[in-house]
């Protein structure tokens, strides 16, 4: 490669600037979606694998099989891991990981300054000294050995401790005093953070309490995590056999009462971050996700190739004469091919240069896209090696194919001027069939985003069953009511004075993916069956103030003794009962010696996002502050009046609860916020079908003004034989616009057969209508009209004396 090679490749470039510009837009949009999606990609399957000896960890978890059905948990019995650390053979290592929750941490300053408080600290673990053992922390101050010498010791990792002590050198703040809600903890320790992606997300660690190092069996929490580590399998089967075994000694048989059975088992942690079974802190990515993202990336990079191909061979009749004439002269086809890849070289790394502000752009506009923690661990050399590499990629795939196609090319053709390019056994132009790939693409996505939109729009429309409008929910502080410090009754109370306060009521939300739940028995005309149903403890107010319907019965009463139950209609058929009035009298049986009466029957309402049918229910009263967590308030028909609602129940909640923060969140938010990943989904296809669109009309839209260059004579010619503007257009435009109907009908089937299965995951959907293909291809239509229109009028419009000029 000389300096003439490059100055004539620039020069080119700048005189074609065109289809120059026309190129970097694609290339620098498929590139800066590749860099996204490689980010993403290398930081998920990055989760681990610095961990030492990974292939030798396994976190120990619970499969359950009731009524026939498996269940996992990722939690285990507290009993598990005293019993494998005693039980353990010498290579293997136990370590239990309870997780721990906090509202607050209180720090006093030393200069008399306003204390440093950090809310909500759920990043917090109890754990046993092994911990340190199993990860690579490196100690800042204190060391492993002395950490947790006494039950309320504290070590933070190093940025924990700087938010915490913003004023401190961290390497002195042993011996400081941490308040953890209302007691008190002494730091002993600061560890720096893990270098790498890890499961372990922790930055608090405590010494496991007294209250959970005990043999209890009867119980599973899944808060209570528990990993062996051992390179010995027969040491890791003897652990869980062991641990089976003491199970079904001392829980067996309640177990078998209620109607299940559990055993514990090994998840290697190399597939901890993967599967979504055992989920419990968010942090599991999807493989299909991922696999999707790859996808996208990989469309829209194939698309702005495709698109530099198409003006690269539209290109080559301009160039016919050039090339003819330089191989009349003697270039080689080495050479040829040479000078070409430089070309797609050096618009490759004009559109690398690009994709960079793109990028960025991107991460500051969605950064709900991008996995959180994805900057702190991105390697700018791994980055630049795929960038560099991916340009290569790009050169080759994208130049080799018109180069081979100016090789190939003899000498008189080129010299004629007469190049076309067919596929063969088709009446298609290369160029033509490349556009339909690009609609084909272009219109799956049109049809996906519909169709996205018209569920998500079922899902927020459709009646939950329940009265949510102006509806506000305010939890109550974690420690209050754990500790029923404060009667939420009073707050309650104190409320209900005001006018603007419509309606209040306790109890757990009525919409929600998580439930509690029990077994109970039921005696039916045709025996004794088992019920095991989600359950909601709520006060006499809630189903008023959410206008559930009651179908028979009364509504639940407020007593301090007897627990009441209203059931649904679904509950009603799986205790197989005709008709709500029969079911009221009878009674639920939980134990030998609690019997909850039922009330009252409800008509079912959904319970949980539209993915899942409507399931029994009850619903329990109750006076617990313990279960009825959360108040719920009827806020005024005007919205005007709101303000002056919120204000007061702050100031009333600043009377009870003066140390916590007055929060409060719409009930329609929070049913929205149930298909935040269909939102993030249907946001992330309406994202990549604009930019699709827009590569494609690129390509179009260079197409169509090669298409009037090549044409200017026979425009000519028909505007003096007597054509009119609008029959040259149609004239042009025709050809383009067959080519967007050949890729409707090839796009339809796929989208319909994709969507399809995309809606397999919702119980309750829409219908996937002939008209929604119709808007796509409408729209797919008017869209590649616009882009070839304006090239077309401007050509229809010049002056044939002009365009005949050389006649």
């Amino acid at each position: 490669m000389t300096k003439h090679d490059i100055k004539s490749t620039f020069r080119y470039l700048w005189r074609n600037r065109l289809f120059t510009a026309l190129n970097i837009v694609g290339l620098s949009i498929g590139i800066s979606a590749c860099w996204l999606v490689f980010s993403i990609v290398h930081y998920e399957f990055s989760f681990d694998k610095k961990t030492p000896d990974l292939q030798d960890i396994y976190q120990i978890v619970t499969e359950i099989k009731y009524e026939g059905e498996d269940h996992q948990s990722a939690g285990v019995n507290l009993g598990l891991a005293p019993l494998m650390e005693e039980q353990a053979l010498d290579d293997a290592l136990v370590v239990p990981v309870y997780q721990q929750y906090f509202e607050r941490f209180i720090v006093a300053q030393n200069d008399g300054e306003k204390p440093v408080v950090v809310e909500e600290q759920d990043n917090v673990i109890g754990i046993r000294t092994s911990y340190f053992q199993l990860l690579p922390y490196e100690w800042i101050s204190g060391n492993a050995q002395t950490a947790f010498q006494h039950p309320k010791s504290m070590v933070l990792t190093e940025s924990k401790a700087k938010m915490l002590f913003p004023k401190d050198d961290i390497s002195s703040i042993l011996g400081r005093v941490v308040m953890a809600d209302t007691a008190q903890y002494v730091v002993s320790g600061v560890v720096k953070n893990l270098s790498f992606p890890s499961s372990f997300q922790a930055q608090v660690f405590m010494p496991v309490r007294d209250a959970e190092w005990k043999p209890e069996w009867n119980s599973r929490n899944s808060a209570h995590l528990l990993f062996v580590k051992t390179k010995n399998a027969a040491s890791l089967q003897f652990l869980l056999d062991a641990g089976q075994k003491r199970h079904q000694e001392i829980a067996g048989e309640a177990a078998a009462k209620f109607g299940y059975t559990s055993k514990f088992a090994s998840m290697p942690l190399v597939e901890k971050h993967f599967n979504t079974k055992y989920n419990i802190d968010g942090l599991v990515a999807e493989k299909k996700v991922i696999y999707g993202l790859i996808a996208i990336g990989g469309f829209l990079l194939t698309l702005a190739c495709i698109n530099y191909i198409n003006l690269s061979t539209a290109q080559v009749p301009q160039r016919a004469k050039e090339i003819g004439i330089r191989k009349t002269l003697g270039a080689r086809p080495l050479s040829l091919t040479f000078d070409f890849l430089l070309e797609t070289c050096c618009i490759c790394l004009l559109s690398l240069f690009l994709s960079w502000p793109i990028v960025v752009l991107f991460r500051n506009l969605y950064p709900e896209f991008l996995p959180a923690g994805m900057e702190a661990y991105s390697n700018p050399w791994i980055i630049a090696a795929f960038l560099l590499i991916l340009t290569l990629v790009i050169t080759v795939f994208a130049g080799l194919y018109p180069s081979y196609l100016i090789n190939k090319l003899r000498v008189i053709e080129t010299l004629k001027g007469k190049v076309e390019t067919r596929i063969q056994g088709t009446k298609l132009t290369l160029r033509k069939g490349l556009i339909v790939f690009q609609f084909i693409i272009a219109q799956f996505f049109i049809v996906g985003a519909l169709i996205m939109a018209y569920q998500l729009n079922f899902t927020l429309t459709k009646d939950m069953g329940f009265s949510h409008d102006a509806v506000v929910t305010v939890r109550m502080p974690y420690k209050s009511y754990q500790n029923s410090d404060v009667d939420p009754a009073l707050y309650k109370q104190a409320l209900q004075k005001y006018p603007e306060i419509v309606k209040i009521a306790q109890g757990h939300e009525p919409q929600n993916q998580n439930h509690w739940g029990n077994i109970y028995d039921f005696a039916a005309d045709t025996g004794r069956v088992q019920f095991n149903t989600p359950l909601k403890y709520i006060d006499k107010d809630f189903i008023d103030l959410y206008e559930i319907e009651l179908l028979a019965g009364r509504n639940l009463k407020q007593t301090d003794t007897i627990h009441d139950v209203l059931i649904n209609e679904a509950g009603i058929k799986a205790l197989g009962l005709q008709s709500a009035n029969d079911a009221i009298g009878k009674y639920l049986l939980q134990g030998e010696h609690k019997a909850l009466p039922i009330v009252g029957v409800f008509k079912d309402f959904h319970q949980k996002s539209l993915r899942t049918q409507i399931e029994p229910l009850i619903l329990v009263s109750s006076n617990n502050s313990g279960q009825l967590q959360t108040f719920h308030i009827k806020l005024p028909t005007d919205s005007k009046l709101w303000q002056k609602t919120f204000a007061i129940m702050e100031r009333e909640w600043k009377t009870f609860y003066p140390e916590a923060p007055f929060e409060y969140q719409f009930a329609d938010e929070k049913i929205k916020n149930l298909y935040e990943t269909e939102h993030r989904t249907a946001k992330l296809i309406d994202l990549a079908t604009a930019v699709t669109i827009f590569i494609s009309c690129l390509g179009l839209f260079g197409l169509a003004t090669l298409t009037a260059f090549q044409r200017t004579k026979e425009i000519g010619i028909r505007k003096v034989l007597g054509a009119s503007v609008t029959g040259i257009v149609g004239l042009l435009s025709k050809d383009f616009v067959k080519v967007v109907l050949i890729a409707i009908l090839i796009a339809s089937p796929i989208a319909w057969w994709a969507m399809n299965k995309w809606l397999e995951d919702f119980a309750y959907r829409i219908e996937i209508q002939w008209w929604m293909f119709a808007i796509a291809g409408a729209m797919a239509i008017v869209t590649a009209l616009i882009t070839v229109s304006y090239q077309a009028i401007r050509a229809a419009m010049v002056n044939p004396v002009n365009s005949l000029r050389d006649e």
